[in-house]
C-alpha cells in the first residue's frame, strides 16, 4: 500500500480533518536507523503527526517538526518537503528501555513553517507534553489558537503506522458537536481505525452534513542531502582543517543522520575540490 495523507471537511461545519497511513515510512526509518521499538515508535508518532499537521498548509517548500531538551531526548527532528517526501532522526541517550517525554528538563516542540521562495520562516514554539500527541494538541491551541485533535497510532510489531486529526475552524460549531466528532475517531482499536474506508464512516458523524474527501498525496522517504552539500560544508570548514583530517584518518567520511547515507572523499577528491575552488577566484 502506498503511503498518503487525505484531507477531508463538512460542508456546512467549520471543522476540517486529515487521514494518512505511513507503514512504508516506518519501514524505512527501522531500515536506516535500527533503533529500539520505543525510539522506533517515538520517530514514527512524529511523522505521523507533521503529516496530519500538513494538511493545514496550502504552501510550503519544508515543514519541521522539532522536540528537544537538556534530558535523555536531545533531539527529535521530522521533515516534510512540499512533494510528499518525510525524513525524521532521533537522538536519545536513555537506551533501549521505555521512551519517556514526562519530566524531561527544558523541552520543547517546535514547528516551522518554510515557505521557500527566499520567504521568511515562520516558527510556533511551545513546551513539550507527555506525549507528541499532547503535544500537538497544544500547538494549536497556543501557537495557532484554533483547537485541534490527534489520533496518532504507531504499532511497530505490526508495521502500522497513520491517524487522523480534525480541526475546529471560526464558525459556528457547538460543544457538543466538537464532542461528537472527537469522540467518534476516539473509540475503536487503532487497527480497526486505521483500516476503516472513511467514506464509509465519516459520514456518520454528522448525518445529513455533506462530506468532502480530498485527493490522496503519495508520500515516500526523502533526504534532501547530496555530495554538492557535503563539498560545500569541506569548503566552509577550510583546506587546513579538513587536510589535517585527511592526513589524520586517510580519508574524509561524512554520515548523514537522517538517512545513513555515507559519503567517502579521498585524498584526489579533496585536491580536486579545494583546486577547483582557488581557480574560481
Amino acid at each position: 500500500m502506498t503511503d498518503f495523507v487525505q484531507g477531508f471537511y463538512w460542508e456546512t461545519l467549520p471543522l476540517r480533518g486529515a487521514r494518512c497511513r505511513l507503514d512504508g515510512i516506518l519501514a524505512e526509518l527501522r531500515r536506516r536507523f535500527t533503533p529500539p521499538d520505543a525510539l522506533l515508535k517515538l520517530m514514527g508518532e512524529a511523522v505521523v503527526g507533521l503529516v496530519l499537521l500538513s494538511s493545514t498548509q496550502k504552501q510550503y517548500e519544508r515543514l519541521t517538526l522539532q522536540a528537544q531538551s537538556s534530558g535523555d531526548l536531545r533531539l527529535l527532528v521530522a521533515d516534510m518537503f512540499q512533494g510528499g517526501g518525510l525524513r525524521a532522526y532521533a537522538h536519545w541517550l536513555g537506551g533501549d528501555g521505555r521512551v519517556d517525554l514526562v519530566d524531561l528538563p527544558d523541552a520543547l516542540l517546535a514547528v516551522t513553517v518554510d515557505p521557500g521562495l527566499d520567504r521568511d520562516r515562520y516558527q510556533g514554539l511551545i513546551r513539550l507534553r507527555r506525549s507528541l500527541t499532547a503535544s500537538l494538541e497544544a500547538y494549536f491551541g497556543e501557537s495557532v489558537q484554533s483547537p485541534a485533535y490527534f489520533r496518532i497510532v504507531v504499532d511497530v510489531e505490526a508495521g502500522m503506522a497513520g491517524g487522523y486529526f480534525l480541526q475546529r475552524l471560526p464558525g459556528i460549531l457547538s460543544a457538543e458537536e466538537w464532542r461528537v466528532a472527537t469522540g467518534f475517531l476516539a473509540v475503536g482499536s487503532d487497527r480497526s481505525l486505521l483500516l476503516a474506508q472513511p467514506e464509509q464512516f465519516l459520514p456518520e458523524i454528522f448525518p445529513g452534513v455533506g462530506l468532502r474527501l480530498q485527493r490522496q498525496q503519495d508520500l515516500h522517504f526523502q533526504c534532501s542531502c547530496s555530495l554538492e552539500r557535503v563539498e560545500n560544508m569541506l569548503l566552509a570548514l577550510g583546506e587546513a582543517e579538513v587536510m589535517a583530517t585527511l592526513e589524520q584518518e586517510g580519508a574524509i567520511l561524512v554520515t548523514c543522520e537522517y538517512c545513513q547515507q555515507i559519503y567517502r572523499l579521498g585524498e584526489a577528491e579533496v585536491a580536486a575540490l579545494f583546486g577547483q575552488e582557488k581557480a574560481r577566484h
